[in-house]
């Protein structure tokens, strides 16, 4: 995430926002997989929501997922995380 809220936009803006938004659906998956693997169709609707993250459109799902709700989340708690990741690092 700091990587693509970086003035320096060089770097691949698009697949770091799609890897952002595919770690975040993967954490909520697997908390939720064994409830929403009951669904009918939950692995076809599944692939269908991540080719629409990656689709090399300007209206992509991963762009649209991340201003509108990674983003706005981030920036709100971002000197929260800042600290929990330097506590870690000292530890570390």
């Amino acid at each position: 995430i700091k990587a693509i809220e970086s003035p320096n936009k060089d770097d691949d803006t698009q697949w770091l926002t799609y890897w952002v938004v595919y770690g975040v659906f993967s954490i909520v998956e697997f908390f939720s997989d064994i409830f929403l693997s009951w669904f009918p169709f939950y692995y076809m609707i599944k692939c269908g929501f991540l080719l629409w993250c990656m689709a090399p459109s300007p209206s992509n799902g991963a762009e649209f997922l991340y201003h509108r709700i990674i983003r706005p989340f981030f920036l709100k708690h971002e000197a929260q995380l800042d600290s929990v990741v330097k506590d870690l690092k000292d530890k570390a």
